[in-house]
């Protein structure tokens, strides 16, 4: 039996401490509206996040009414958010998994899923790998929503996201594609990739 929240060790705390103070980007009730109504999410519908992290962005997917399986590489932040979303019912589930180097999950069948998200994680990504997986596991109508920075290569710029050549290339292949802005500051894009078949 897993020990509760309040006796797990110093260092597991320690080090999602560390790992949810650094390069976590809040989530706003803007994100969330905006994100809906581009790609389209409806309850029902069978979600995955990758890159999910301590889970935050995946438990707001579950608030729209969907099944969401939110992955992640690191297995204390899925240990945690196992612990902090327990509360929100079978819908929503965390598994560890790394997509740059693992087999695919046996969940994640052919024409499975709705929509795929990885906000802020696929720069982490082998994409062209990825992203073609990802157009195996989606239904027809299916999406792909990328969340990102969009950085200038060579400018030293710190943030971390992908230069624009390679939002532009993500593109490809798709039936529909369009972009939107997230925040304030046009830092931040959406990028909905809908009918992996082209």
């Amino acid at each position: 039996m897993k020990a509760p929240a309040s006796r797990r060790s110093q260092d597991l705390w320690a080090s999602m401490c560390s790992l949810t103070n650094t390069g976590f980007i809040p989530i706003s009730d803007d994100e969330v509206r905006l994100f809906q109504g581009h790609s389209g999410a409806a309850p029902g519908q069978i979600a995955v996040d990758i890159g999910t992290g301590t889970g935050e962005w995946a438990c707001e997917i579950g608030r729209l009414g969907l099944s969401v399986t939110g992955y992640d590489s690191d297995n204390d932040a899925i240990e945690w958010a196992r612990e902090a979303h327990e509360g929100h019912g079978p819908s929503l589930n965390f598994a560890m998994h790394d997509f740059t180097a693992g087999a695919i999950p046996g969940s994640l069948r052919p024409r499975s899923i709705d929509i795929v998200s990885c906000r802020h994680s696929i720069h982490f990504m082998d994409i062209p790998r990825l992203v073609t997986d990802i157009r195996r596991w989606l239904r027809p109508e299916g999406v792909l929503h990328v969340a990102t920075a969009v950085t200038e290569e060579g400018s030293g710029n710190r943030t971390v996201g992908l230069p624009e050549d390679q939002v532009r290339a993500l593109a490809y292949g798709w039936r529909e594609h369009h972009r939107y802005t997230i925040d304030l500051h046009q830092q931040i894009t959406g990028i909905v990739l809908r009918g992996p078949d082209g």
